[in-house]
């Protein structure tokens, strides 16, 4: 019986670029003690510091995926506020942020406005380095620095927030892959062809580090698509147990931190294949640390948001 189920349903989660994944919602089938499934577990921690990203340019909104990484502070992709090269023209009218959205457009801990956006000065200018002009680019990420809500409570001190690593944080060469630098992400995003965009969707897959030239970028195996730009690839994600350390051992890495954003994908859906801007030391941002916030692009933009708005941070 198993067999044939498996036969009929599909063994195989991959697409045509061949690299294995697992693309599922976050929210569960069937309710173990909580009141509604599509609240298990979306607003528990660790998923609830990610959210749906509303941007209105003129009277059109696009959606798209961003989290948390300071009480105020989102990381998303630089395409999800700004037009790429357009300078004071690219700015998007208006931004909000839900967290943990589930099935609405105002969420279980309401809509939190954008009071600053930030992306970094290359894409700003139009002269990152990208395979083509816009996309697949060194530093397509951006953060948002958000208002707090009618309580004067910020975002992250309800939700909580993730940690951000640079650099190949948790990457590793694999001996076993012929020596290419690998590592496990776990993407979260709000697809439009999933659930309406009104679900988080979680995505399972090893990436690699794809360096062409002065580009450098992760690529992982994921079924999602529009919507999911933004949201974050995270190392480590969960909580973890208390073990035996006679029997068992973790490794060195700190739980839930964002190395990447979603970025960009296939146009074909049946590739199944997504990227994201390597965060880390790169053509344009070459320095070791930033204020202490990091190196390369994310320590940069990091390091600028948190001096312009240090009560966010």
């Amino acid at each position: 019986m198993a067999s044939q189920e498996l036969a009929t349903e599909g063994a195989e989660a991959f697409g045509k670029a061949r690299v294995p994944y697992t693309t599922v919602r976050v929210a569960v089938r069937s309710l173990g003690t909580s009141t509604t499934a599509a609240m298990t577990p979306v607003t528990s921690y660790p998923f609830r510091p990610t959210g749906k990203l509303w941007a209105r340019w003129g009277d059109s909104w696009f959606v798209c995926t961003a989290s948390l990484v300071k009480p105020s502070v989102l990381i998303t992709a630089a395409h999800c506020i700004f037009e790429y090269g357009r300078k004071s023209n690219g700015w998007a009218d208006e931004v909000r942020f839900i967290p943990a959205n589930y099935n609405s457009d105002t969420g279980p801990y309401g809509s939190f406005t954008a009071r600053d956006l930030r992306v970094p000065t290359p894409y700003y200018r139009g002269r990152d380095t990208c395979s083509q002009r816009g996309v697949v680019c060194n530093n397509d990420l951006a953060t948002v620095v958000l208002n707090a809500n009618a309580s004067s409570d910020y975002a992250g001190d309800i939700v909580g927030w993730y940690a951000y690593g640079w650099n190949g944080y948790s990457y590793t060469p694999s001996k076993i892959l012929g020596s290419k630098t690998v590592v496990h992400i776990t993407q979260l995003g709000y697809p439009q062809a999933f659930d309406g965009g009104y679900q988080m969707q979680r995505t399972d897959a090893v990436g690699w580090y794809l360096k062409d030239g002065n580009l450098k970028n992760t690529q992982i195996g994921s079924a999602q698509t529009g919507g999911s730009s933004g949201g974050p690839w995270l190392v480590n994600l969960g909580v973890k147990a208390s073990i035996d350390t006679s029997e068992a051992s973790f490794g060195r890495k700190s739980a839930q931190a964002v190395v990447g954003v979603t970025s960009y994908g296939w146009i074909d859906k049946n590739i199944n294949r997504q990227g994201a801007s390597y965060f880390g030391q790169n053509k344009q941002f070459s320095g070791r640390d930033y204020g202490g916030y990091g190196a390369g692009n994310i320590g940069k933009i990091m390091y600028d948001t948190c001096r312009s708005h240090s009560w966010a941070c």
